[in-house]
């Protein structure tokens, strides 16, 4: 079946990198399939151009529109299995909230969700593998009968260290647990992000952020692996802009969005 909303729903607040404050309602529909709605018009999300790095994700929609960080609420939609919505945004970054789907995730569940129409889920016929071996990088899916993700991360020499997670993808799993992991950082990191115009609204409350001793949040982690399962959030949203995630088992080797965009592409070319 397909599933949207009873009702709509809305968010406000500021943009991780751009540091702006924008609004995004995501309405529900009986169109097959997840929409943009701009001032031209109504475009899927499968005429999204990609541009991203392993650091940003942001596309653009066929009227020139741009939608920037849109992975937490679009994983929101993966994770609970809903297909058939039209969302719109006011401004260019999706509001990053508690730096997690989360709070995309509840005001959906609690808006209700229904059933209609005929099921519409796919399945992968092959395996695909995405290879980066000089930085010992990877990113595949392989056939299976139940949508899992795999994935593993590694930061030596920093309090993340190595991390690995694993799910069966269910709405109740991705609710109770996948969507409750926060975007996380290293204050490392911070000087080479001020100079390329980022993380301009990233703040201790929508972000965990690590120095060289440890967590510096005040509240500590909601759970041990939550870095990794993060990870996992990062890529259902990718994957959403395939309009229909097939099934298989996705595994993630300290990849990002970059490689999460070129498995995106050579599945495209399979289905």
């Amino acid at each position: 079946m397909s599933h949207t909303l009873s009702q709509g729903v809305e968010f406000t607040g500021i943009g991780l990198h751009s540091g702006e404050i924008s609004t995004i309602s995501v309405h529900p529909s009986r169109k097959e399939g997840i929409y943009f709605s701009t001032g031209s018009g109504l475009f899927p999300i499968t005429s999204a151009q990609v541009h991203e790095d392993s650091r940003l994700t942001g596309f653009r929609l066929p009227d020139g529109t741009t939608v920037r960080t849109a992975e937490h609420l679009l994983a929101a939609l993966s994770g609970l299995e809903i297909d058939s919505v039209v969302i719109e945004l006011s401004g260019e970054e999706v509001p990053i909230l508690d730096g997690s789907p989360h709070p995309f995730a509840i005001a959906i569940a609690e808006a209700g969700i229904i059933e209609y129409g005929e099921q519409r889920k796919k399945a992968l016929a092959v395996p695909i593998v995405i290879d980066d071996p000089y930085k010992e990088r990877s990113m595949m899916a392989i056939p299976s009968e139940r949508l899992m993700v795999t994935y593993v991360i590694d930061y030596p020499g920093t309090p993340i260290g190595t991390q690995r997670a694993s799910y069966t993808v269910t709405p109740d799993v991705f609710l109770q647990r996948i969507s409750k992991a926060r975007t996380f950082g290293l204050t490392s990191e911070l000087d080479y992000l001020k100079k390329n115009g980022l993380a301009k609204g990233g703040s201790l409350e929508n972000a965990l952020m690590f120095d060289e001793k440890g967590l510096l949040n005040e509240g500590g982690l909601r759970f041990p692996l939550e870095c990794v399962t993060h990870k996992i959030n990062d890529l259902l949203g990718d994957l959403a802009l395939l309009g229909t995630i097939p099934t298989a088992h996705y595994i993630g080797i300290c990849a990002g969005h970059d490689l999460h965009g070129r498995l995106v592409d050579r599945i495209k070319r399979v289905l």
